[in-house]
C-alpha cells in the first residue's frame, strides 16, 4: 500500500494500481455491473480491495449506477418479534448484493406512513417494503409510486386496489383454523379467542380461521368466548381475566404473541395452571414462547422466510425485471411447546 494511505481513504485507483487492471475495470466489479473481465480477475480485484480495505463511498457508487443501494423498510412495531425476524431475513438477503435496508418505524400511524414514504421515495432509496399497519390503512401513497414504475413490495396490506402490486402475507386463516384442529385432537371442545383489534384485516382473517375450526368439528360459536385486546400485552390481561370469570372454558388461543403472553399472566394470577386448568396457543411468532415458562405453543409465521421472499422480489423489481407472480402466501408451522395438554374427558 502506499506509504501514508490510510485504509479507510483506498481508493479504486489504488486497487487498479495492485491489481494491474484499469481504473474502469475495477469501477464495474466494485460497483456489481457486468463488464468484459473473467471471474479470476473478478476475484482477484475483491482480494485486494478486501486486503487494502477498500471502503466503497456511497455517493460515488449511486452517480454511476444511478443507484443508492438503500432500501426503506416501514414497519409498524419493532417490539413485534415477527419484525425483528423479517429484518433479519431481509439484512441477511440483501446483504449479497451490498444494498443496506433503513428501518423506519410508522408506530401504526397513516400520517407518519405517509411521510416516510414521501421523503424515500425522493431518491434517498432505490425501493421500499412496507408492511401492514395493523389498523386503518390508505394506500394511496403507495398506489401513485406503484403507477410510476417505483420498486415496491407490500407485507401483509390488504384491499382491491393493491391487485397491482407485489405482496408477501401468511395464512392468516390457515393460523387460525390449525390452532383449533391442534387443540381439537387434544380434547378440547370450550375455546376462547383473544382477537386483534377490529380494523386490522389479518387479525379479522385469523378469527375467521378460528370460526371455520369450530364449524369443521361441529362447535357451536360461543360468542362469549371471544374477546378483543387490539394485539396488546396489557389488554390482553384484564380481557383474559374478563372471560375467566364469566366463562368455563378448557383452551385459550390468543391472535399474537404479545396478547398470549398476558393472557398466561392472567390465567397464573388467578391461581390457575398452564396447561393444567387451560391450555394456551399463541398466533403470531415464538420469541416470547420460547422464554416464557412453560414454553408456549404457538402457530408461527415465519418472519425470516417471509423477509427473503419479500427480498427476492424487492430486489428484481428495482433491477427491472418482471416477477412470476404478484401475490405470495407463506403458510404457518405449528411449534408444539408446553402450554397445551389433553382436555380431561368431559370438559
Amino acid at each position: 500500500m502506499e506509504k501514508g494511505k490510510q485504509r479507510g481513504n483506498v481508493t479504486i485507483k489504488d486497487i487498479a494500481c495492485a491489481s494491474g487492471v484499469s481504473i474502469a475495470t475495477v469501477s464495474r466489479v466494485m460497483n456489481n455491473i457486468p463488464g468484459r473481465c473473467s471471474a479470476e480477475t473478478e476475484v482477484k480485484i475483491r482480494q485486494i480491495a478486501e486486503k487494502m480495505g477498500y471502503v466503497p463511498n456511497v455517493m460515488a457508487r449511486s452517480l454511476v449506477t444511478q443507484k443508492s443501494g438503500l432500501v426503506a423498510v416501514l414497519i409498524p412495531d419493532i417490539h413485534y418479534y415477527y419484525y425483528q425476524e423479517l429484518y433479519a431475513g431481509l439484512e441477511d438477503y440483501f446483504k449479497q448484493y451490498d444494498i443496506r435496508p433503513i428501518l423506519c418505524t410508522t408506530l401504526q400511524n397513516m400520517e407518519r406512513e405517509r411521510q416516510y414514504i414521501q421523503s424515500m421515495s425522493n431518491g434517498l432509496v432505490d425501493g421500499m417494503i412496507i408492511a401492514t399497519l395493523n389498523g386503518p390503512e390508505n394506500n394511496e401513497e403507495i398506489l401513485k409510486l406503484v403507477e410510476k414504475g417505483f420498486p415496491i413490495v407490500t407485507l401483509e396490506r390488504y384491499g382491491g386496489d393493491l391487485d397491482n402490486c407485489c405482496n408477501v402475507r401468511g395464512d392468516n386463516v390457515m393460523a387460525g383454523e390449525m390452532a383449533v384442529d391442534y387443540l381439537y385432537e387434544n380434547g378440547h371442545r370450550r375455546i376462547a379467542f383473544i382477537c386483534g383489534p377490529d380494523d386490522a384485516k389479518n387479525s379479522s382473517l385469523r378469527y375467521s380461521g378460528y370460526v371455520k375450526g369450530l364449524e369443521k368439528y361441529g362447535l357451536g360459536l360461543d360468542a362469549e368466548l371471544v374477546i378483543g385486546a387490539d394485539y396488546q400485552f396489557e389488554k390482553s390481561v384484564t380481557a383474559t381475566a374478563r372471560l375467566l370469570r364469566k366463562k368455563e372454558f378448557t383452551a385459550l388461543i390468543a391472535a399474537n404473541d404479545l396478547m398470549c403472553v398476558g393472557a398466561c399472566n392472567a390465567i397464573k394470577a388467578m391461581k390457575k395452571a398452564i396447561p393444567g386448568d387451560v391450555s394456551v396457543i399463541g398466533l403470531d411468532n415464538t420469541a416470547y414462547m420460547e422464554v416464557y415458562h412453560p414454553i408456549l405453543t404457538s402457530i408461527s409465521f415465519p418472519g425470516i422466510k417471509m423477509g427473503i421472499r419479500a427480498g427476492k422480489c424487492l430486489k428484481r423489481l428495482i433491477d427491472g425485471k418482471s416477477l412470476k407472480q404478484s401475490e405470495y402466501i407463506i403458510a404457518p408451522t405449528l411449534k408444539t411447546g408446553e402450554s397445551v395438554q389433553p382436555a380431561v374427558k368431559g370438559s
